[in-house]
C-alpha cells in the first residue's frame, strides 16, 4: 500500500508575535544588563564608587563648615544640608553626561533591526534613577541611624522636584546627543555646563544667604529652583525665597520638548553614522 503524504500546515496558534512595546522592553532590558555589567561588572567595589562620591564631597564640605564654627545653615544640620543639594546635582551631572554619550556609545548596536535610536537613551535614565534612588535611600537611611531626622517634610514635593530635575535634564542630554552626532567635540559641553553650575547652584548655600539685590544672578538657573525646592519640601525649617515651581516646570518642559523633537528628527541619522 502506497504511503499517503499529507502535508500538514504549521499551527499558527502557537507562533506568538511580539508587538513593538514588547520588542522595546526586551532590548532596554538586554541593554540594561549590558550597561550595568560593563560599569561594574569588571569593579570589585560596583556601586562603592556611586555611594561614597557624593559621602567624600559632604564630608569634605562639612569638615570646612565645621571649621568656620557652623554647625547648621538655615537652622538645618549641615549634613543634611549638603546631601539634599549635592545628591540631586550628582543626577543632573551623571545623567546629563550619560545621556549625551548614549548613540555613540551604542551606535554598533543600532544596525540591528530591534535597536532603535531611543533604546539606549531609556537604558541609561532607568540605570541613573535606580543609582539615585539607592544611594539616596542608603544614605538616608544611615543619617536617620545616626539620629538625624531624615524623613522628609513634604515626600510628594521631593519627588516633584525630583521629577522636574530628571525631565529638565534629560531634555538637555538629548540635545547634546543630538548636538555630538555632527560636532564630536560637543562632548566637552557637558564639562563646560556642569563645572560652573556645581558653584553657582545652591550646594554650598541657600538663597536665605544671598542679599535680595543679588537674587537675579541666581534665579535664572533651573537647578539652583530644584535644590532650593527639595530643600523646601525637605525641611520644614526652611522656606526659599526664590525657589518658583513654574519656572522649574517651564523650563523643563521647554528643555525636554525641545530635546524630544530634534531627537526625533534626528533618528535616522544615528543609524548611518
Amino acid at each position: 500500500m502506497p504511503y499517503i503524504i499529507q502535508s500538514v500546515k504549521p499551527n499558527t496558534n502557537l507562533v506568538r508575535k511580539r508587538t513593538s512595546l514588547q520588542i522595546m522592553f526586551d532590548v532596554v532590558f538586554a541593554l540594561t544588563m549590558r550597561e550595568i555589567k560593563t560599569r561594574f561588572g569588571h569593579n570589585r567595589l560596583g556601586y562603592f564608587w556611586a555611594i561614597i562620591e557624593p559621602v567624600a564631597q559632604a564630608s569634605i564640605m562639612g569638615i570646612i563648615f565645621s571649621l568656620i564654627g557652623r554647625n547648621s545653615v538655615a537652622n538645618i544640620p549641615v549634613a543634611l544640608f549638603l546631601f539634599t543639594a549635592i545628591l540631586p546635582f550628582k543626577l543632573f551631572g551623571k545623567l546629563l553626561n550619560q545621556l549625551a554619550a548614549a548613540i555613540d556609545a551604542n551606535k554598533g548596536l543600532l544596525s540591528y533591526r530591534q535597536v532603535t535610536a531611543i533604546d539606549p537613551v531609556i537604558t541609561r535614565i532607568i540605570i541613573e534613577l535606580a543609582t539615585f534612588l539607592l544611594v539616596y535611600l542608603f544614605i538616608f537611611s544611615v543619617m536617620a541611624w545616626l539620629g538625624f531626622s531624615a524623613w522628609p517634610d513634604d515626600l510628594l514635593g521631593l519627588l516633584t522636584a525630583t521629577a522636574l530635575l530628571i525631565i529638565f535634564t534629560t531634555g538637555l542630554g538629548l540635545l547634546l546627543c543630538t548636538a555630538i552626532s555632527y560636532w564630536k567635540d560637543a562632548s566637552k559641553l557637558t564639562a563646560i555646563i556642569t563645572l560652573p553650575l556645581f558653584f553657582i547652584s545652591g550646594i554650598f548655600f541657600c538663597a536665605t544667604m544671598i542679599p535680595p539685590q543679588y537674587w537675579y544672578l541666581f534665579d535664572w538657573n533651573p537647578i539652583f529652583h530644584a535644590i532650593e525646592l527639595s530643600r523646601d519640601s525637605f525641611f520644614s525649617a526652611y522656606t526659599s525665597p526664590i525657589g518658583q515651581w513654574s519656572y522649574l516646570s517651564f523650563c523643563a518642559l521647554i528643555s525636554f520638548s525641545s530635546g524630544l523633537a530634534l531627537f526625533h528628527l534626528c533618528r535616522h541619522r544615528f543609524i548611518s553614522l
